[in-house]
């Protein structure tokens, strides 16, 4: 049987394709990799939550929400960080407290609140924007654009798998 024919036969019977033993220790490796980069970011976000009046990454990624695409839905806040609303309604709490955003019923619809940024929370935004520019630019230092450009769509297919994962395949 040929090979195209033979890995297509394994897929579709739930079978892995066979691969080299060279491919199985790249694969690997980039696994581990990915994995140590997963920890380090959770191990980031748990970090955050013990960091008193500072807020942290997550509260974080709901301002970058709202600086990329508010003013918001809080509904439609809690989509895009995939987090429930009770918990986005939570942090909005603490970023109100703190001035850095602002929420307003809608006029049309009392029962919608609309979230967006102060101009104090876009300062924070662009603040911590330019430093983590700062330690990408410094981090991948020395790698060409080819090779950003293949990481990002081996990142966006892992992603994939995950997105899978959540839908049940």
């Amino acid at each position: 049987m040929p090979e195209q024919v033979r890995v297509a036969a394994a897929r579709g019977a739930g079978e892995a394709p066979a691969v080299s033993p060279e491919r199985a220790a790249v694969v690997t490796d980039l696994g581990r990799a990915f994995r140590r980069a997963f920890r380090s970011l959770r191990s980031m976000r748990g970090r955050d939550t013990h960091r008193g009046d500072e807020i942290g990454h997550a509260q974080f990624e709901l301002l970058v929400e709202l600086y990329a695409d508010g003013p918001l839905q809080a509904g439609a806040l809690a989509e895009a960080v995939e987090a429930s609303p009770a918990t986005v309604s939570g942090m909005l709490d603490h970023l109100a407290a703190a001035e850095l955003v602002e929420r307003t019923r809608s006029d049309a619809d009392r029962r919608i609140v609309v979230v967006k940024l102060t101009r104090r929370g876009r300062r924070k935004v662009e603040a911590r924007k330019a430093l983590w520019q700062r330690r990408w630019q410094e981090a991948l230092e020395g790698i060409d654009d080819d090779e950003l450009r293949v990481a990002a769509a081996v990142l966006e297919r892992i992603s994939g798998i995950f997105g899978e994962e959540r839908r049940g395949g």
